[in-house]
């Protein structure tokens, strides 16, 4: 049988059964709002099954962080199973379909956190950085003295800005501001190899809120 998803335009027709997939390494719980882009009010794991009981609209998110534009895959659905609230349809799979690339808009949680190890440790948060924030494309140039982390971006979109924060451990915990006065803040969490690093962002003062993701790669 194939995939129900386009029943009703993303929710599969209501009172489906869906399954939660996070095509992205190191994350493995997607978060559930309490309306489109609202507030988080739970989580469900990746591989979990979810029933579907309808839509819950339309939503638009940021690209990159300077204007809005309308997400890609449709909009959002309502689940009631494990936890009740709203997720982007692209997280969800119905009748054992696959489905794209996520971007951020519903948000992730963190995965567990891994032991640290001696080559992130010595690598750091410094050098240049290929990053990537919900489908926009990133050049980021970071210096760290000590656990003090401090660098620009540049997007592809047009935006640019400065960062700065403090190290703990394999996490980096910053605020963000752009030339047009847009600002948050956000966390990066540095892979066992210093090779990579898991991220989000958002647009408030708490580095760990999570309103979009940000990953990239050393280059």
């Amino acid at each position: 049988m194939p995939p129900m998803r386009q029943a009703d335009g993303t929710c599969g027709g209501g009172n489906a059964m869906a399954t939660v997939v996070i095509n992205q390494p190191g994350l493995d719980k997607l978060n559930v709002r309490s309306g489109p882009g609202g507030q988080v009010v739970g989580t469900v794991p990746e591989g979990g099954t979810v029933s579907v009981i309808g839509p819950c609209g339309a939503i638009s998110g940021a690209a990159g962080f300077t204007k809005p534009k309308t997400q890609q895959g449709g909009g959002w659905c309502q689940i009631g199973a494990l936890v009740h609230g709203c997720v982007s349809s692209q997280f969800l799979a119905f009748g054992g379909g696959d489905i794209g690339q996520p971007g951020g808009a519903a948000g992730f949680v963190k995965s567990k956190a891994k032991h640290q190890v001696s080559a992130a440790a010595t690598a750091g948060f410094g050098g240049s950085w290929s990053a990537n924030a919900d489908n926009v494309a990133y050049s980021l140039s970071l210096k760290q003295n000590g656990n003090g982390v401090s660098g620009r971006y540049q997007g592809d979109d047009g935006s640019a800005g400065q960062i700065n924060g403090k190290v703990s451990g394999n996490m980096l915990r910053f605020s963000w501001v752009q030339k047009d006065g847009t600002r948050g803040s956000g966390k990066f969490t540095l892979s066992d190899d210093g090779q990579s690093f898991a991220g989000s962002y958002n647009f408030g003062n708490n580095p760990d809120a999570v309103e979009g993701s940000w990953n990239g790669t050393r280059q």
